[in-house]
């Protein structure tokens, strides 16, 4: 299969079909551009497990593409963009990971021990008219 091929989307069950089309915004995605989504964020995409992922890498017959196992001074430019876009990509993906795993952890309030103010009339005594 070559990398400039459309993704064969029949050969993966419709469920792992509708998760790639989800990640590429609804466009159906070339080979390379599968391939080079790394395994740990493929797993974090919605829909994708071990199994799907091995049915995606099946698919394309999954081979480490060659420019990640280039010397880059091997690399054409245009090979070093790509290569440069695809990081870019993945740091994008790991940011909005991080960022919707962290985001409840600080919308929680944290409150020290609670003070209510009474009114300072009618006790008898006067004082900062906190209780603890």
């Amino acid at each position: 299969m070559h990398d400039d091929e459309m993704f064969p989307l029949e050969a993966v069950p419709s469920r792992v079909k509708f998760a790639i089309l989800r990640e590429f915004k609804g466009r159906r995605p070339t080979v390379r551009e599968v391939d080079r989504i790394c395994d740990r964020s493929w797993l974090a995409v919605p829909g994708i497990g071990q199994t799907a992922l091995a049915s995606i890498r099946q698919a394309t017959g999954y081979r480490q593409s060659s420019y990640a196992n280039a010397s880059v001074a091997e690399m054409s430019d245009a090979e070093l963009l790509m290569r440069l876009e695809a990081l870019q990509e993945e740091f994008r993906s790991l940011i909005k990971i991080l960022s919707t795993a962290l985001a409840p952890a600080s919308k929680k309030r944290f409150r020290s021990a609670s003070m209510r103010r009474t009114p300072l009339t009618g006790h008898g005594h006067q004082g900062s008219g906190l209780v603890f």
